[in-house]
């Protein structure tokens, strides 16, 4: 059974014997979920690792270090030019291990072990977040999902971006957490420098703390300094990015590439044609083309595309409906859509998760739970928005990220590799939700006893 300990209870301070069991408890899940993820990046083989987006985050990262600009355009195609298609927080990581490594082998070893490293922290802040705010049994279950959830453990293998931003939330929700906690300018400062760079490695977030910070700063007055540093520190990071992309000449951009998401997403076949069309399949290159060619129409004239866009669903409303609200489960579900399928988004060989031994099992396990952890985390989410006022306000706001996610992969794209940032969330609202079910069988089985002993 797990516990939602009180805020006063997960406060104490001290070395009690047991505290120190349950930090060494803790320390040895972490320990092991860094051992896996290393194991992994180093005995998975990824078949051509820089292709697609890898192969695009790549590209910005070299001509960061050698052109000194924020380019697509591949040096061997022409004279980089800037653009903003891509967010910069990832490509600036990976300039970073470019600059330390070099572009050969040395720069993909590297930057894969410190993706596993990262991962393996991210673990480390949920587990600790879910001690404070849910107690310590909730904080193993969150802490052992993570660890062993295959996502989790495959996306620290790819050159993608999901992995930097579930570290960079997990650090922003633990900033926030001891910020509001002892009262710190520091802390408000850190989290909002966070949630920032967790805004500029996918955009999706940008908006999410400035807005809180915003509403929080007007309401909680007693609070208000500490409200208004994680305004301006989650904000001016992100300002100056877009004030970057006015000074930019036509071409690629940011909201190109929203309006390519949002017209992809609008198609119920795009995963099953954009797969298909791997293999030449006629029909699929042709649904393609027509995806394509309603992109260009919104890019060259934003009211016609939209136009077509809701001409297209009006001829089959009950078809987009049914779509749209399937759509979340494809975002928390299993499989990713665009990429190899399964938990792989490139082809992949020598996974430990897909041979033998007890990393396979496990991945099994998790496969044929999947839905039905979906469905505890909904209720857990469920539960804690609606009895906001009695949990952490950290914890609810974990939550209310997830939401929010949720509802903009839902209008997007919607794919199970775009949900890894948020697994701590969706494991602390299983646990609340596991939490809660305890609750209502103990109320269950006590009514009984209570109507026998008022008869007796």
């Amino acid at each position: 059974m797990l516990e939602v300990s009180t805020p006063k209870a997960l406060g104490r301070r001290g070395w009690a014997p047991g505290v120190l069991r349950q930090h060494a408890v803790l320390m040895a899940v972490v320990i092991v979920a860094l051992a896996i993820r290393l194991y992994y990046v180093q005995t998975a083989v990824v078949d051509h690792p820089l292709r697609g987006d890898a192969g695009q985050y790549f590209t910005y990262a070299r001509n960061i270090v050698h052109q000194q600009v924020f380019s697509i355009v591949s040096p061997e195609e022409g004279a980089p030019i800037a653009d903003n298609f891509r967010d910069p927080g990832y490509p600036t990581f990976l300039a970073g291990i470019v600059a330390l490594c070099g572009d050969g082998e040395a720069f993909y070893t590297t930057a894969l072990d410190v993706q596993a490293i990262l991962s393996a922290f991210t673990v480390a802040l949920y587990a600790l977040l879910a001690r404070r705010w849910l107690g310590f049994r909730s904080a193993v279950v969150t802490s052992l999902g993570l660890t062993f959830w295959p996502l989790s453990i495959t996306l620290a293998g790819f050159l993608l971006s999901e992995t930097l931003v579930g570290f960079f939330l997990a650090v922003a929700l633990w900033s926030l957490q001891l910020g509001l906690e002892r009262g710190t300018r520091t802390g408000m400062l850190i989290s909002g420098a966070a949630f920032a760079a967790a805004g500029l490695t996918n955009a999706v977030l940008a908006p999410a703390a400035p807005l809180l910070a915003a509403v929080m700063a007007w309401r909680d007055k007693a609070r208000r300094t500490l409200w208004i540093c994680l305004l301006i520190a989650a904000t001016l990071p992100c300002a100056a990015w877009i004030l970057r992309g006015t000074q930019l000449p036509p071409g690629l951009s940011s909201s190109s590439r929203i309006a390519m998401n949002f017209v992809q997403g609008s198609w119920p076949e795009y995963h099953s044609a954009w797969i298909a069309s791997i293999y030449r399949n006629p029909n699929a290159q042709a649904t393609l083309g027509l995806i394509d060619g309603e992109i260009r129409l919104v890019h060259e004239d934003r009211r016609a595309g939209l136009r077509a866009i809701a001409e297209r669903m009006a001829r089959e409303p009950m078809r987009y409906l049914a779509w749209y609200a399937s759509k979340p489960a494809e975002l928390w579900g299993w499989s990713i859509g665009i990429g190899q399928g399964d938990i792989y988004v490139y082809p992949t060989y020598r996974s430990p998760l897909s041979g033998t031994g007890v990393l396979r099992w496990i991945t099994d396990l998790l496969y044929f739970a999947n839905p039905f952890l979906m469905l505890l985390a909904f209720a857990g989410a469920v539960i804690t928005l609606a009895t906001w006022k009695r949990r952490e306000p950290v914890l609810a706001l974990a939550m209310l990220l997830a939401v929010y996610a949720t509802a903009v992969f839902t209008v997007l794209q919607a794919d199970a590799r775009y949900a890894a940032p948020y697994r701590g969330s969706e494991w602390m609202a299983i646990c609340v939700a596991i939490a809660g079910l305890a609750g209502w069988s103990r109320e269950v089985r006590r009514r009984p006893r209570l109507r026998d002993a008022r008869h007796s």
